[in-house]
């Protein structure tokens, strides 16, 4: 027997990895190896093509040699920035006031004028240009000392800068030679060579920024060859160089990617591990929701891989798809795990992508707590336009789309997306909340409407009960809010917990508008009876019309095992030995605080209402 239960245990084991956990590793390998491991043409070298090699998949390349040329081209052009020193100014005519002296007292016969000079400036002039100075009469050496310092303030005055030098000739203005001779012309561009300066410095940050910005608005030249595009002709003998087209196109199966794959499988099966590892310490997750996770996950998946527009990705009908069927911790598990995998689909719109999850994941939690379908549809709404909101700040801040290359697609995508799978799940969220046998905002919103069928009957029938339903449910809606239960969950219970009434309306008293009590006609046991089976009554109803188990429960729950006093009062005046048990109520006590609520409320309404309890329940 031991064996047995040993034995049912591990097939109960393998049954879960085979239909559970198997499949959840398979989704997360495929996506990853697709998304990761491109097609490979698996060939030799010496190979001799017997047909066209042809390109498995679109590829489109940067072509790096082309690209450099390019940069190189145009920062030929790139500009270069300088940055004026004043102090250069003042020292260089200085200098020249300094250098003006020495030659003077050259001239008056100051021998060893030329050694001061070379030492005080570094400069070595040759005895026959110092001759040409002393042969100048006093009035000439003035007029070249004096236009020497105006040509010296000219080009300071304009910007001098090191290349400068090889062009000086050009940089003097004729005018400011006019009153010069050749030799004497020779004279002053000999101490103008020595003597000046560059006062521009170019400004290495900013010409090297300004170069980063050329760099980076070069648009890199690509190679493309498209899918079924002949790459070698038949015929071809693969060689080094083939072999290294191929590399570059990265359609050769390498070394490298033999160790992705394994990584790729090791990550696989170390996210199946994590994250059951979570779910089953998720004691209230069941089997078929694990399973429906996974298949909501391959679906966005594959949408978002077969899409290959972030724009269009399901991201905003995911996300409620997962938050509005499990608590906040689990989904938000598979919520992450989409977004890794959409983060590696959509490489260039990360910033797109991550606050398209954080939209959705705000208003799916908003969608929560809604009060009808309207409400979820304006969210739907709401969230269209902070997707808008998201596809500028993305164009904005990123380079890969500039504000201007927008298209009126994307518009329309961005903001069609979120208000369109709102609609989607108003749809399809109650067929999977009866798979699922769970109970969404969605679904709960749609029993509050009055053309719910039961709700229509109830209303019809059983006026008075409907009308103390409502003011049970709104004292319940108040009270779960306060002690952070879901406000919506109570407030439907409210409305249905009498349901059971309408089955015999005319015995309970708020539905009795003439004031004769058939009670006053049939003995107290049946009456209790009567009184009593509203439950059970209400039970059938609830699950003959699928309402949700915690709106059965609260039903069958909101009467615990209390007394119907008054009937069992009036019998044990008849009977002394009449027995207690046949005037309670079945039971169970409240399971919920839910169930707990709407017990109190019921009580509540009835006494403030000044209503006989004994005749009412």
């Amino acid at each position: 027997m031991k064996n047995l239960k040993i034995l049912k245990k591990k097939i109960k084991i393998d049954r879960e990895i085979i239909t559970i956990k198997l499949p959840f590793f398979i989704v997360i390998f495929i996506f990853l190896y697709v998304s990761l491991i491109p097609p490979f043409i698996f060939i030799r070298k010496g190979t001799e093509l017997n047909k066209d090699l042809i390109s498995p998949r679109t590829i489109e390349i940067i072509d790096e040699e082309a690209t450099q040329k390019e940069i190189e081209k145009v920062l030929e052009n790139a500009p270069i920035f300088y940055e004026y020193n004043p102090d250069i100014d003042k020292e260089v005519l200085n200098n020249f006031e300094e250098l003006s002296n020495y030659l003077r007292n050259w001239r008056e016969g100051d021998k060893e004028a030329q050694q001061k000079i070379y030492d005080r400036f570094g400069m070595t002039f040759e005895t026959e240009f110092l001759i040409q100075i002393r042969n100048l009469d006093e009035k000439r050496f003035n007029i070249l000392i004096e236009n020497t310092h105006k040509i010296l303030s000219n080009l300071l005055f304009n910007g001098f800068k090191s290349e400068d030098y090889n062009r000086l000739n050009e940089m003097i203005e004729g005018s400011l030679l006019e009153n010069l001779s050749t030799e004497e012309v020779n004279i002053s561009f000999e101490i103008i060579k020595n003597i000046i300066k560059p006062n521009l410095v170019i400004n290495s940050d900013l010409t090297e920024k300004k170069k980063q910005e050329i760099i980076k608005s070069v648009k890199p030249i690509t190679i493309r060859i498209e899918k079924n595009e002949v790459i070698f002709k038949k015929g071809t003998i693969i060689g080094d160089e083939e072999l290294n087209t191929l590399r570059k196109y990265n359609l050769i199966f390498t070394q490298r990617d033999v160790i992705k794959i394994i990584l790729i499988i090791l990550t696989s099966i170390i996210l199946t591990y994590l994250i059951f590892t979570v779910l089953n310490n998720k004691k209230e997750i069941s089997k078929k929701e694990i399973l429906y996770s996974v298949i909501i996950i391959f679906l966005s998946l594959l949408f978002g891989k077969l899409l290959r527009n972030p724009f269009l990705v399901p991201i905003f009908l995911t996300t409620n798809l997962l938050i509005l069927f499990f608590d906040f911790s689990i989904s938000t598990i598979f919520i992450t795990l989409i977004f890794i995998f959409y983060s590696i689909f959509f490489t260039n719109s990360f910033l797109y992508i991550l606050l398209s999850f954080f939209i959705s994941i705000i208003f799916s939690i908003k969608g929560k707590s809604i009060n009808n379908i309207n409400d979820f549809l304006k969210i739907g709404l709401i969230a269209a336009f902070f997707n808008l909101l998201n596809l500028f700040l993305f164009s904005y801040i990123t380079t890969s789309i500039s504000l201007t290359s927008i298209t009126i697609l994307n518009l329309i995508y961005s903001f069609l997306n979120p208000l369109v799978s709102s609609l989607i799940l108003v749809v399809i969220v109650p067929f999977i909340e009866k798979i699922l046998s769970k109970t969404t905002s969605i679904g709960l919103v749609e029993l509050l409407n009055i053309n719910n069928p039961l709700l229509k009957e109830f209303i019809i029938k059983a006026p008075g009960s409907y009308q103390h339903s409502i003011n049970v449910s709104t004292l319940s809606q108040v009270a779960a809010d306060s002690i952070g239960e879901d406000p919506l969950v109570a407030k439907v219970c409210g409305y249905y917990h009498d349901i059971g009434k309408l089955v015999r309306p005319e015995f309970f008293i708020e539905n009795d508008s003439l004031g004769i009590s058939p009670h006053e006609s049939i003995s107290p046991s049946l009456s209790a009876l009567i009184i009593i089976s509203h439950v059970k009554e209400g039970v059938e109803l609830a699950k003959k019309y699928n309402l949700p188990d915690i709106v059965i429960n609260s039903i069958k729950e909101h009467h615990g095992t209390s007394l119907v006093s008054y009937f069992y009062t009036k019998a044990k005046s008849i009977d002394p030995d009449i027995k207690e048990e046949a005037f309670r109520y079945p039971g169970p006590i409240p399971s919920s605080k839910i169930a707990g609520i709407i017990m109190l409320a019921d009580s509540v309404e009835a006494s403030v209402r000044g209503e006989r309890v004994d005749q009412k329940e």
